[in-house]
């Protein structure tokens, strides 16, 4: 299959990029969105996008599809190319003189932030002594999403934390850390693959306290292409809950939790639980005060 990507009206069938880029990234004016999450929506709904109409296995396929864009940016323009390159054999850029290119794109990146690309420098925060790089959905959308992290002595890979339904895994790619993993520590170096499944309230933090940085190719698989998704992370460092994702946003302090013993025995009564723990009986349609 072969995309062309062009700045004409090429009739009712062309999907409208220049639309769907002015929907999820309005005030863009073009420019990559870089380090937002509004990246994800905007691949998923691509992908959907190019799903529905491919219709063939890729090598019967001989159709081509056109897209309408707006003026991008360089990074912006390589991000759709690489998102498209996985779906078709040819990815046709038409410049303004009428020439063409064909930009298809290996689905790769480096995790060593070598030879990088507009589009996957655009995708990098960067600080002093630190950098994150997100890798998704430059590749695709997924389940998966991985972050390259680069720590400079005394940085932290983020908060002692868990969650509740995501599985994480780090892998150790250079330089060595210290691993927090709930009360216990270890030190960790190149080539170590750390595991942490849902499951368990099983808190990890990374360290680099060992004189040197440390890169570290964090993944978390999602149960959705999405990476905001409803769950519950945990910060005992900070006595925090949160609430985090679509429909959500809120903290807890982590002292207000109490067993849910008290909860399953009185489940059929009508009482209000109040913030220190304590409740107080409340009439509720369906069921008797409780006493």
């Amino acid at each position: 299959m072969k995309a062309i990507l062009t700045k004409n009206d090429k009739g009712k069938d062309q999907i409208r990029l220049d639309l769907a880029w002015n929907l999820f990234f309005p005030g863009s004016d073009g420019k990559h969105p870089h380090y937002s999450d509004l990246l994800y929506p905007f691949t998923n709904w691509l992908w959907v996008t190019l799903g529905s109409r491919s219709g063939f296995m890729m090598v019967n396929n001989k159709s081509e599809i056109s897209f309408k864009i707006p003026d991008l940016e360089i990074s912006a323009l390589q991000f759709i190319t690489r998102i498209l390159s996985m779906w078709f054999d040819e990815v046709i850029v038409e410049n303004g003189d009428g020439s063409t290119e064909n930009s298809w794109t290996f689905p790769l990146t480096n995790v060593y932030d070598e030879n990088l690309d507009e589009s996957e420098k655009a995708t990098q925060l960067s600080g002093e002594g630190f950098s994150f790089r997100n890798l998704m959905p430059l590749l695709g959308p997924s389940r998966v999403f991985a972050t390259v992290e680069f720590l400079g002595p005394g940085h932290v890979s983020a908060r002692l934390h868990s969650h509740s339904s995501i599985d994480e895994f780090y892998l150790i790619i250079e330089g060595s850390a210290t691993l927090r993993m709930n009360d216990k520590t270890k030190i960790v170096k190149r080539g170590d693959l750390i595991s942490k499944p849902t499951g368990p309230d099983l808190t990890s933090q990374i360290i680099a306290d060992q004189g040197n940085s440390v890169r570290i190719l964090d993944i978390e698989v999602h149960p959705y292409p999405d990476p905001r998704t409803k769950e519950v992370v945990h910060y005992p460092d900070h006595g925090e809950i949160l609430l985090h994702g679509h429909g959500w946003s809120a903290i807890i302090p982590d002292s207000t939790v109490i067993s849910p013993e008290d909860f399953d025995r009185n489940y059929e009564k009508g009482y209000f639980r109040k913030k220190d723990g304590s409740w107080e009986p409340k009439d509720i349609p369906g069921y008797h005060k409780r006493k």
